[in-house]
């Protein structure tokens, strides 16, 4: 019975880094491509404007995650 509850515990605490891990990966990511989108939509090159668009795509998803993320941290002080 030791074994069963030292076995979830240790999965539990891994699951528990894995997604703080990815959590702060995509909070990177997110940051990374609104400096991006920033730097790209303040050129006067179209091409560069464009680009800019494209990285837009990606922000939404990402702030969604953020959100959640946020979210979830509020909950968990509650």
């Amino acid at each position: 019975m030791i074994s069963t509850i030292t076995t979830t515990t240790t999965t539990t605490a891994a699951t528990i880094t894995q997604a703080t891990v990815f959590g702060a990966i995509s909070v990177a990511v997110l940051i990374s491509l609104l400096i991006a989108k920033e730097l790209l939509n303040a050129s006067a090159n179209e091409r560069a404007m464009f680009l800019g668009k494209i990285v837009s795509v990606a922000v939404y998803p990402l702030l969604f995650t953020f959100l959640t993320i946020m979210v979830m941290k509020v909950l968990e002080v509650i």
